[in-house]
């Protein structure tokens, strides 16, 4: 008996091929509830806004509704993508199919949160700095994965 990997190629990377769509699956599952659950609380402050809410505040309310719903849409894509295309199964498509989705729902659910967090501040402050402060976490975000996203080089040999 050997502990050395296994030599065969098809064995190790359809392995890590199917560990790699649960994983990917699983995120979906997690993702989806939550954004649900998100969901929730937006649906619930639309239908029962309070009094001082303004035009304005029900309009950022209504985007970040929007906005959740199309992330909640996207974190279920993958797995619908995955019933869809069953038969006919192309693990790498999959992956990458999966990621846009997942980045995109991502990207929504930051909006709002971002829209979220603004309307409860902007019932405190001023509504620029209520905005201004509730940007502030996403940008940082956004600013730490720009320093740290993975260097593309190519190696150009002529």
């Amino acid at each position: 008996m050997s502990f050395e990997p296994d030599d065969d190629p098809r064995r190790s990377s359809s392995t890590e091929h199917y560990s790699r769509v649960g994983s990917l699956l699983d995120w979906a599952i997690v993702l989806g509830a939550s954004s649900s659950i998100f969901f929730g609380f937006f649906l619930d402050i639309t239908l029962n806004s309070p009094s001082y809410f303004q035009l304005f505040d029900n309009l950022v309310l209504l985007a970040a509704l929007y906005a959740v719903t199309t992330a909640t849409a996207m974190f279920i894509m993958p797995v619908v993508h995955h019933m869809i295309h069953y038969h006919k199964f192309d693990v790498e498509k999959y992956l990458l199919a999966t990621k846009k989705y997942t980045l995109i729902g991502i990207i929504c659910v930051m909006l709002a949160m971002c829209l979220g967090l603004g309307l409860s501040l902007n019932s405190k402050v001023p509504t620029e700095i209520a905005y201004g402060a509730a940007s502030l976490p996403f940008v940082a975000i956004f600013v730490w994965f720009w320093r740290n996203r993975p260097k593309i080089t190519t190696n150009n040999t002529t």
